[in-house]
């Protein structure tokens, strides 16, 4: 990977929908040299897929919450393949995690209100028999989010 994809990788970081017309004046290359290039880059997965990212308030999910969650017995190898499992299904899972330290996972849930948060908690409780403990984090102000990686 040289400099031009890197400058590639960061304009569509910034906006996926950029025409591939605008990348090739951008970066000094020929349409045809950009979408050569971006398809290599798709190719190897340095770019995995293309989203939207949608503004959740906007869509009703006010209330985004962590939980962080403790295994009944956290060195059963039953516990990953039913907490991802139990994930998957669930919508309002942003994003999940296995950790280190005193917590053995965190997911990042977005809901509606306090009622859709205490439903999906019985939804999650209930799909699940290798959790022991699930502590609620709810998010009071956003100070930074984004999906741009350093490069």
């Amino acid at each position: 990977m040289d400099e031009i994809d890197r400058k590639l990788l960061q304009l569509l970081q910034q906006n996926a929908l950029i025409s591939r017309a605008e990348l090739a004046r951008t970066v000094g290359l020929s349409l045809a040299g950009v979408h050569k290039r971006v398809h290599k880059l798709q190719t190897e997965g340095l770019i995995r897929k293309t989203v939207g990212l949608l503004d959740r308030n906007k869509l009703g999910l006010d209330l985004l919450c962590f939980l962080k969650v403790t295994f009944k017995n956290n060195l059963e190898a039953k516990n990953l393949p039913a907490l991802r499992q139990a994930v998957e299904g669930l919508a309002e899972v942003l994003e999940c995690y296995t950790l280190t330290g005193s917590d053995d996972a965190i997911l990042k849930v977005a809901v509606s209100d306090h009622i859709a948060l205490r439903d999906f908690l019985r939804r999650f409780s209930e799909s699940q028999k290798v959790i022991g403990r699930v502590e609620t984090c709810i998010v009071l102000e956003e100070f930074k989010e984004g999906t741009a990686l350093p490069l």
